[in-house]
């Protein structure tokens, strides 16, 4: 596979957590990782 990009992808399961998934999210964005290799 030399040569490939690879990308982490999230999978964040969510049923009536309106009032942590804002706080999810924010913590996704804030990693140290490229956003362009970063699937949520």
């Amino acid at each position: 596979m030399s040569g490939t990009e690879k990308m982490i992808t999230l999978i964040i399961p969510f049923y009536n957590c309106e009032d942590t998934i804002g706080k999810c999210l924010e913590s996704v964005s804030n990693q140290t990782i490229d956003k362009d290799k970063l699937e949520v």
